[in-house]
């Protein structure tokens, strides 16, 4: 067969490639489709479970070059009746890197770097820096919160999926435009937010919320929609901001949704981030010596009294009230409560000191602390809080030199 064929468009001819010599070329009979602009996109997905499959499975299809997968789980029988990218052989094993194999067999020309680690609080924020559009798939309402801050801050559009048995729902929320995935929630939904945070001895596997029972074929027609709308948003074409599609198989029925934005959102709140740079590893740096890196920028901004905002709440120490004791910290809240509080000399319960800001200074007495002990992760955006003329400023510092590693499979 040729190389080349040739369609009649009325007024002469197309010349477009052979199905047998490009894969694409039945997407490029389209007359907006912009297979080049589909092989640069960085899409970001966040969860693989059977959503996450028919999403990744669908990009992989369309030639999507740049693949970001997240997801903390390993891959067990239960995923095999709903997981199209998962075999029997694969249990036990991380999902990410089963699904980023499969992909590559789909399609070898997309690439896939993978980050096995929570979402909310594992993976550095930089990376929401580097994609044009993210697509959740997460069975949680605290992921979705932290995607959806992550996201408004960096000014990144996602795309938000959800199923329950012959349900389900596709929604796109765009910065500035619109309601948010925050806007949405409601004082119960911020109370199932909440039992994680109020009880930190629960594993993720433990908390049920949003773990609702679907079929392989909802999560198709979910997954076909968040993609369909990615593509769109990728060719520069319209999107409904704020918007949702709700699909209800029971009843063969669908229903647009529209969100209103709510005046007291923290999404919406919170200011975009202006982010410096700096050529510097989470792995290789202390508390000293992250501030030695930034001194120079804050003077030169006039800036005084700089403080570190953590993402999470640090104990920087535990006072035993019997042993009159204090032990130096320096953790995430989450990685030590509650076991940690008991005292190991005398088993009386030590009394914590919780900080939201960690005060930065040449003699400052957590110097010596790494962050990757504060629970900072590769690739994070540091906010740090300063005193400017007044009035309080924050400025955003990036560790840019982990992006190599982190996305080293897009290199390849």
């Amino acid at each position: 067969m040729s190389d080349l064929i040739e369609l009649s468009d009325g007024d002469g001819l197309i010349e477009i490639s052979a199905p047998s010599a490009d894969r694409y070329a039945s997407l490029k009979l389209i007359d907006w489709w912009d297979q080049a602009r589909l092989r640069q996109a960085r899409v970001m997905v966040v969860g693989a479970g059977a959503l996450g499959n028919e999403v990744l499975k669908n990009l992989a299809l369309l030639g999507v070059g740049y693949i970001f997968l997240v997801d903390f789980d390993t891959v067990e029988a239960a995923n095999l009746s709903r997981s199209v990218l998962y075999r029997a052989e694969d249990a036990g094993k991380r999902k990410v890197e089963v699904a980023a194999a499969r992909l590559r067999e789909i399609n070898p020309d997309v690439r896939v770097a993978t980050f096995h680690g929570d979402v909310t609080q594992a993976l550095g924020q930089g990376i929401y820096r580097r994609v044009d559009v993210v697509i959740g798939c997460l069975d949680n309402r605290a992921a979705r919160l932290a995607v959806n801050r992550a996201c408004w801050r960096y000014g990144v559009t996602w795309i938000d999926g959800a199923l329950e048995v012959l349900m389900g729902i596709a929604r796109i929320f765009v910065p500035d435009q619109g309601a948010c995935y925050e806007c949405t929630m409601t004082e119960a939904d911020y109370d199932l937010v909440n039992v994680r945070y109020r009880c930190p001895m629960l594993r993720p596997e433990a908390l049920q919320e949003g773990r609702q029972p679907t079929t392989p074929t909802s999560a198709s027609l979910v997954a076909a929609w968040q993609v369909q709308e990615a593509v769109k948003l990728l060719h520069g074409l319209p999107v409904p901001a704020g918007k949702g599609i709700y699909i209800n198989g029971y009843t063969h029925s669908t229903s647009l949704l529209t969100y209103s934005e709510r005046p007291d959102c923290f999404s919406h709140a919170q200011p975009r981030a202006v982010v410096t740079e700096l050529p510097l590893r989470a792995a290789d740096l202390s508390v000293g010596a992250f501030y030695a890196a930034i001194a120079p920028i804050l003077a030169a901004e006039g800036a005084e009294q700089p403080a570190l905002l953590p993402e999470q709440e640090l104990i920087s120490r535990f006072d035993c009230p019997a042993c009159e004791v204090s032990t130096p910290v320096y953790r995430p809240y989450d990685a030590v409560m509650p076991d940690g509080a008991t005292c190991p000399v005398c088993g009386t319960p030590r009394l914590p000191s919780i900080l939201s800001r960690l005060p930065l200074s040449a003699n400052s007495p957590a110097a010596d602390v790494p962050l990757l002990q504060l629970g900072v992760p590769p690739l994070a955006v540091l906010q740090v809080a300063a005193r400017v003329a007044g009035a309080e400023r924050v400025f955003w510092f990036e560790l840019s030199a982990d992006a190599p590693d982190l996305l080293a499979a897009w290199s390849e």
